[in-house]
């Protein structure tokens, strides 16, 4: 939690006065009480609004000792909230990035438990960037890396500044990672004397979707049309919309393989109503997946849904160097005829 927030609990929720606070923390007491005050100016958003809420019944749940000792009555708090730290990062990192773009918003509609970074294409037809689970959209906003105003019962936000500054950390955080990965590979694979290994994707680089969908070809066209371009973002769709269900896991070779067979809910629902929306978008991801086949599958779950870099693709998959954007290609043609074929099955889960 922000310094902003465990002073705000401590104070509303424990009752310790702003002075005690400040004292124990070695600041002024204004200081102590403009936070207060911002963090009860962010009870107007609903999302923070939620954040705070959650928080309210875990400190009161998490059986603290009685006492003015702030600080430890804070650390056994948290001790009782899930450690999901990795999977908090992972999907914020992904709303914030698709943040970025410009125009793009975070939109949520009230009794809704997702939300859904929206942006404009050429067109100014709206294109679904990423869906984010309810409860990182309200970390978002209760840390203010988001924010915006709520018209009825849509909510509509923006990247912030410190929003911004937050997507580096991660962006970095996440590139740290991918170097350690690849340095303990190397270290346990690479024979004496062998060269040094292929330089990894650098932090900030683009997605390889966005990348080639304003690559042109000879004739001038483009290299992914935009056909391609709506099927790859159909298939990330229900790619997310059934991993924040819980219907897929972190297995892709199970799910590649079709061994992933997640449990309807009991009741015997007929109707398509009837049936979870993560459990329509994996049926609909289990279909494209074996129209496409194991490999051409892995190819575009890497690069449109994990945005991992085409150079990583084509070394993790063994393909020749700069073929995995004609695979990319020849997979995303496919996907377009088979959504032809089906139709809008499926489709909108997100509304």
């Amino acid at each position: 939690m922000p310094e902003t927030v465990r002073t705000y609990l401590a104070h509303v929720e424990d009752g310790t006065s702003l002075r005690n606070i400040a004292r124990e923390t070695g600041v002024h007491a204004s200081t102590v009480m403009r936070q207060v005050r911002r963090c009860e100016g962010l009870r107007d958003d609903p999302l923070a609004d939620a954040a705070l809420r959650s928080l309210e019944t875990l400190w009161h749940g998490s059986g603290r000792d009685s006492g003015p000792d702030r600080h430890g009555g804070t650390a056994k708090t948290m001790t009782r909230i899930p450690n999901d730290h990795d999977r908090i990062d992972r999907e914020a990192l992904r709303a914030l990035r698709a943040l970025t773009e410009p125009g793009a918003l975070l939109i949520i509609a009230e009794g809704v438990e997702d939300a859904v970074v929206v942006a404009h294409v050429e067109d100014d037809r709206p294109v679904r960037r990423a869906v984010v689970p309810r409860d990182v959209a309200e970390i978002l906003a209760l840390k203010e890396w988001i924010e915006g105003r709520t018209r009825g019962r849509l909510s509509r936000y923006s990247i912030t500044p410190s929003g911004r500054t937050e997507l580096g950390r991660l962006m970095a955080q996440n590139e740290s990672r991918k170097v350690a990965s690849i340095s303990e590979v190397t270290k346990t694979t690479a024979k004496p004397g062998q060269g040094a290994q292929k330089k990894p994707r650098t932090a900030g680089a683009e997605p390889p979707l966005r990348v080639l969908a304003r690559r042109k070809r000879g004739d001038g066209s483009a290299f992914l049309s935009k056909p391609m371009v709506r099927a790859a973002e159909r298939f990330r769709e229900s790619y997310e919309i059934a991993r924040t269900g819980g219907a897929i896991g972190d297995d892709l070779g199970a799910l590649l393989e079709g061994h992933v067979r997640p449990a309807m809910p009991s009741g015997g629902g007929a109707t398509a109503l009837a049936i979870p929306r993560h459990m329509t978008a994996f049926q609909s991801l289990a279909k494209a997946i074996d129209k496409l086949g194991p490999e051409l599958s892995e190819a575009v779950i890497l690069s449109c849904c994990d945005e991992t870099g085409m150079e990583e693709i084509e070394d993790r998959l063994d393909f020749p160097a700069r073929s995995g954007k004609i695979v990319l290609r020849i997979a995303l043609n496919t996907l377009v005829r088979h959504y032809e074929t089906v139709g809008d099955e499926g489709h909108d889960l997100i509304y």
